[in-house]
């Protein structure tokens, strides 16, 4: 068997909606999964997402956030098929309903300021029904809306944040730790608004990826495995980064900005976020996730990253 998932068996799990020939693709992004497109030979199409067997409560989770959110209105694509009992292939897996277009990363260039101010919009109202759930009764990533709920505060979510970064760093020993002690002490300095942050449930990777776009609109979202409770302008700073990270210009996440919050007290929080996920993107280099192997490190992007980082901090 082989130690994971590839483009054979996915084509042997699609077939269990799609008949004839299959055409299989891996998609390019994310990297705890494996995700292809299924094509049949009259040009149906689906995704197959397969995990490890030692993600199967990743797939259930999944499962349950499709059950829960869909029927509230948040466009999560139809689950067609799903096991995650592992009874006909080695690998727990979904089959979901392909959303007609493209990445959001993959298109973002493409986008007019005002096709990216109105899918900011559409995406803050598909947030806003997130957000109308319960408070959490603690702060986090959690794979249920009742928890369990690793921190007590949000503060706690953001120390943690830092400390897998400079695990991540201090194991490929590309970039220097001491990174992660500035965005430390940049957190000390938000301190107290992060004490009065309540724990709002929110979707927390919505960026240039899980976003599906056709024709400069949404198509809809994927890969929605929990949901973050807490400060939802964290969002914002992700996708800031995400942007500005891969070159392109930070309007979209100043629609993002707007929608959230027009208080100017939030601009040095939002920075401070920014920055962290500055510091989350360096720590990925050297590590392999789900690929074959860790990306070749390019000296030019982790000199832009290191740059956002401080500008962020300054």
């Amino acid at each position: 068997m082989p130690e994971e998932p590839n483009e054979v068996l996915a084509a042997a799990m699609a077939a269990e909606v799609l008949s004839g020939p299959l055409r299989v693709t891996r998609f390019p992004t994310g990297t705890s999964h494996f995700v292809y497109e299924a094509v049949s030979s009259d040009d149906r199409a689906v995704v197959v997402r397969a995990s490890r067997g030692s993600q199967v409560e990743i797939l259930r989770d999944a499962l349950y956030w499709s059950q829960l959110l869909r029927p509230m209105g948040v466009p999560l694509p139809e689950v067609l098929h799903a096991d995650d009992g592992m009874s006909r292939h080695p690998f727990p897996f979904m089959i979901l309903e392909r959303l007609p277009g493209r990445d959001l990363g993959q298109v973002v260039g493409d986008l007019s300021e005002d096709e990216l101010s109105r899918l900011a919009g559409e995406l803050a109202r598909v947030q806003e029904i997130v957000t109308s759930l319960p408070p959490g009764k603690g702060f986090g990533f959690t794979p249920h809306r009742d928890g369990p709920f690793p921190h007590e505060s949000w503060a706690g979510v953001l120390t943690g944040q830092v400390a897998r970064s400079r695990r991540r760093l201090r194991a490929a020993g590309i970039v220097c730790e001491r990174l992660a002690d500035r965005v430390e002490t940049a957190l000390l300095d938000i301190g107290d608004y992060c004490a009065d942050v309540p724990a709002t449930p929110f979707l927390h990777d919505i960026t240039t990826k899980n976003v599906i776009v056709e024709g400069g609109r949404l198509s809809g979202i994927v890969d929605v495995d929990d949901l973050c409770f807490g400060d939802p302008l964290f969002l914002v700073g992700l996708i800031r980064m995400a942007l500005l990270a891969h070159g392109h210009a930070p309007f979209y996440a100043e629609c993002w900005r707007q929608a959230y919050s027009r208080d100017r007290d939030a601009d040095r929080v939002l920075d401070v976020y920014t920055a962290l996920f500055a510091l989350t993107f360096l720590s990925e280099f050297g590590h392999r996730f789900n690929r074959a192997e860790a990306a070749a490190v390019d000296s030019v992007d982790v000199a832009r990253l290191e740059g956002l980082l401080a500008r962020h901090l300054t």
